[in-house]
C-alpha cells in the first residue's frame, strides 16, 4: 500500500468511520466517503481497495479506540458498581453524540445493517463484543471483590446482560424511543445486576 504513506491513514480512517456512522454503510456513497477522507480516487483505491475494506479498517480502529476508552473509564478510583452504572448511562447521554446525529455505537449499527450478510464483518463485530464482554466480566469480578456488586450472577453472565442492555438501548434510541424511557430501562436492568449499590 505505497500510497498510504502520502497521508495520515489514522486521520483518514477517523473520517471514514464518521461518514459510515452518520449515514450507514449503504447510504454512504463512494463520493461521500472519498470527500470525507480527503482522498483522490486513485489514492483511495490504491490504499484501501474498496469501500468494504475501508469499513473493515475503520471498524478495527473504532474497536481499539472504544475498548481503550472503556479501560480508562474503569481505571478511575471508586467502587466498580458506580463506574459501571456511569458507563451504561453514558450510552443515552445526548452529549455523547459527536457530532450531532452521530449517536449510538458504530459496532451495533454495523451489526444490524451488515453482519447478517457478511461473514468477515460478522467476525469483526464478534471480536469486539467478545473483548468487551471479557473486560466487563473482569470488572464485575472486581466489583464482587470490593463488595459493590452482589454475587447473584456469574461475571460472564453479568457481562452478557450488559452487552444485551447496551445494544438494545442503542437500537431503541435509533428508533426514536424517548430518553426517559431508555433511562427507566437502564435503571431496571442495573437494579437487577447491581441491587441498590448504584
Amino acid at each position: 500500500m505505497p500510497r498510504c504513506r502520502e497521508f495520515d491513514i489514522d486521520q483518514a480512517l477517523d473520517q471514514a468511520l464518521n461518514a459510515f456512522w452518520l449515514k450507514g454503510y449503504a447510504a454512504t456513497s463512494m463520493t461521500d466517503l472519498m470527500a470525507a477522507m480527503g482522498l483522490s480516487k486513485s489514492s483511495f483505491y490504491e490504499c484501501f481497495g474498496s469501500k468494504r475494506e475501508a469499513l473493515l479498517a475503520a471498524l478495527s480502529r473504532y474497536s481499539a479506540r472504544e475498548l481503550a476508552e472503556t479501560r480508562r473509564h474503569f481505571s478511575a478510583a471508586g467502587p466498580v458498581a458506580a463506574l459501571l452504572a456511569a458507563w451504561v448511562r453514558h450510552s443515552i447521554d445526548p452529549a455523547a453524540c459527536r457530532p450531532s446525529q452521530r449517536c449510538g455505537c458504530l459496532i451495533v449499527n454495523v451489526a444490524v445493517e451488515l453482519a447478517p450478510h457478511d461473514g468477515e464483518i460478522e467476525d469483526a463485530v464478534r471480536r469486539h463484543l467478545d473483548m468487551l464482554a471479557a473486560f466487563l466480566a473482569a470488572a464485575i469480578q472486581r466489583g464482587h471483590a470490593d463488595g459493590s456488586i452482589p454475587t447473584r450472577f456469574e461475571p460472564a453472565h453479568g457481562a452478557d446482560m450488559l452487552l444485551n442492555l447496551i445494544a438494545g438501548i442503542q437500537v431503541l434510541a435509533k428508533s426514536g424511543v424517548e430518553t426517559h424511557r431508555l433511562a427507566a430501562i437502564i435503571d431496571v436492568q442495573l437494579d437487577c445486576l447491581l441491587g441498590h449499590s448504584h
